[in-house]
């Protein structure tokens, strides 16, 4: 990681104690919000690598936290099947294309599914487009996945479509997360983006990520989730759009 200023460094900590925030209300965003904010100043690799570990660390306790686990793999197996295929691809992008590719697709990403969700189309799918649809989904998580640890924006708005209920939801995006990083962390390390020198830092972002989150959760009765949502995602159109402005200028 490059020498950050105080600045920088508080304006670190403060990314990842919102993306924690963020997942203790809502249950996702953890990636969403912080890489973003992070990749400005820092290269997107190393915020990947050293936000690997408070990832990993929050969707084990979410996975196993709900109950939900072996009724989501019963059902959305083939969706997590697709992920793992297409996660080695993403990886391979984000160490071939250049800095600045990155950047315009990271953003693209951010973006538009802040975009899509914010809009928040009332749909409901046909039991016989969720197979189909799922494995779409899979497929896109799992290369936006293996590039920045942003696969869930694509599940999510499937499991938003299928009218899952709360505690399933958060459950499932926690089994999504878990199936997702075991691989990507095995092709960010093959792939020389994970070394050592992430672990330092990466354990310590844990302390930040779990301390909001933990607020977050308290929060979460609290306050109108609808509206904190909306805002978190205006703000995440904004930040993408930054990105994309980056990378092409």
């Amino acid at each position: 990681m490059p020498d950050l200023t105080l600045l920088a460094l508080a304006t670190a900590v403060f990314a990842l104690a919102l993306g924690g925030f963020a997942k203790g209300v809502l249950g996702v965003g953890l990636p969403m919000v912080a890489t973003p904010i992070l990749a400005n100043f820092a290269p997107i690799p190393d915020v990947v690598a050293v936000l690997y570990f408070p990832i990993l660390a929050t969707n084990i306790w979410q996975a196993f936290a709900g109950g939900y686990l072996t009724v989501a793999f019963r059902r959305f197996w083939p969706m997590l099947t697709v992920m793992l295929a297409t996660i080695w691809l993403g990886t391979l992008s984000l160490v071939s294309l250049r800095p600045s590719a990155i950047s315009v697709l990271l953003g693209l990403a951010v973006a538009v599914f802040a975009f899509a969700a914010l809009v928040q189309p009332q749909l409901r799918i046909p039991g016989r487009l969720e197979r189909p649809l799922s494995l779409l989904a899979g497929a896109i998580g799992g290369f936006f996945g293996g590039m920045a640890l942003i696969g869930g924006p694509p599940v999510i708005m499937l499991l938003v479509a299928l009218h899952l209920k709360k505690d399933e939801f958060i459950g499932t995006m926690g089994l999504v997360y878990l199936t997702m990083l075991i691989p990507a962390g095995f092709s960010l390390a093959a792939l020389g983006v994970l070394e050592t020198r992430h672990v330092a830092p990466g354990l310590v972002s844990i302390v930040p990520v779990v301390a909001a989150l933990a607020l977050g959760q308290w929060v979460r009765a609290r306050i109108d989730q609808d509206r904190f949502r909306k805002i978190l995602l205006i703000a995440m159109v904004l930040i993408g759009l930054n990105l994309i402005r980056r990378g092409l200028f």
